[in-house]
């Protein structure tokens, strides 16, 4: 009988690795405007996203299915992140709309619409990574004879 190392799926870490370094790249800066009238920024964290991310890629050979469930809440905190981003930036810029500052109105915007188009890039590798685990969990499986063969022909 073959040990349980013999045995193991190899599982490709690339979308995780993308995964990190995207969450990484992307900064949730939500600008707004001072009393002063000069612009001052606050950042909404991904950090603790990053790191489900890398721990889930640390534990996948011992226990796939605990790194499929801490990739599907890193998947859940950065939505999260990205529904509070979006809804500060827009009332952000709700306030500076109604403030005397046009020209600050469209700074915000500006700085906010350099964040947008990151936010698909990082779905879309969370997307890759939850692919690759759930394929790997359903090779496991049907190599345990836990789900039969052609329920690969039916993806």
């Amino acid at each position: 009988m073959a040990s349980d190392d013999e045995e193991k799926i190899g599982i490709d870490r690339t979308p995780l690795f993308a995964l990190v370094r995207e969450i990484t790249a992307t900064h949730l800066f939500v600008w707004t405007m001072q009393p002063s009238g000069s612009l001052q920024s606050t950042k909404i964290s991904l950090t603790s996203v990053g790191q489900k991310v890398s721990d889930a890629a640390r534990i996948m050979d011992q226990n796939l299915d605990q790194a499929m469930i801490m990739l599907n809440a890193a998947s859940v905190a950065f939505d999260t992140a990205v529904q509070s981003w979006e809804g500060k930036a827009r009332q952000s810029e709700q306030a500076l709309k109604h403030s005397a500052k046009p020209g600050k109105l469209s700074q915000v915007v500006a700085k906010h619409n350099q964040v947008r188009p990151r936010l698909a890039p990082v779905k879309s590798v969370f997307r890759r990574a939850v692919s690759t685990l759930q394929n790997a969990q359903i090779e496991t499986r049907r190599r345990d004879g836990v789900v039969p063969d052609d329920i690969m022909d039916e993806e």
